[in-house]
């Protein structure tokens, strides 16, 4: 075999780090060869200086904010797509490092459109995590005025605290006197107070 068929047989792999979903010690975790081309997208300081001794290109450049760094993965990731011709594509090979499922789906989708190996280094983040397991009661508007009145108020002060407007907390104040949750505090009568708290 000569160097010619053992280069077109290896891979060259264009490994994607997003240090800003992974963290520092996957980062370290992350294993490449003199050949492969490594991106790590972070703006992490011990990040960059961690990847700068591995040898792998830093991208920092990217606007602060929510998927800032996703976009900017995802951007680098069409452009060396778009650098590479049909023939080289075949020889290459796209790994991601990165457990935001909403990237792993746009790089698995970009890969698969241009054709080319594509490897996820890492499992997804386990969805029924996310979601959790009591979900709580929204607490509406009535129940904050209740538990304002738990000691004696002013009714516009309580109306001030909800930020409701004053026809709608006086419809709520006036279902609360007319089912007697709330009464007249018995030592001053320009306060209410919940009827159990009197």
């Amino acid at each position: 075999m000569d160097n010619t068929q053992l280069y077109m047989e290896c891979k060259l792999k264009f490994i994607f780090v997003d240090a800003e979903n992974i963290g520092l010690n996957q980062v370290g975790n992350v294993k490449a060869t003199l050949t492969d081309k490594v991106f790590v997208f972070t703006k992490n300081r011990q990040v960059i200086e961690l990847s700068e001794r591995k040898l792998f290109q830093v991208f920092s450049s990217y606007p602060t904010g929510s998927n800032q760094a996703d976009f900017y993965i995802i951007g680098n990731l069409v452009g060396v797509l778009a650098s590479l011709s049909d023939e080289q594509k075949k020889q290459c090979q796209f790994v991601l490092w990165s457990q935001d499922n909403a990237l792993v789906m746009a790089f698995e989708f970009q890969c698969r459109l241009h054709q080319v190996s594509c490897l996820i280094a890492l499992p997804p983040k386990n969805l029924t995590k996310a979601v959790p397991a009591v979900i709580k009661k929204e607490v509406t508007a009535e129940d904050r005025i209740l538990n304002y009145f738990k000691r004696p108020r002013l009714a516009e002060s309580v109306r001030a605290m909800v930020q409701l407007s004053k026809p709608d907390f006086t419809r709520v104040l006036n279902k609360f006197i007319h089912n007697e949750l709330i009464i007249r505090d018995p030592k001053n009568k320009k306060k209410w107070v919940l009827k159990k708290s009197a």
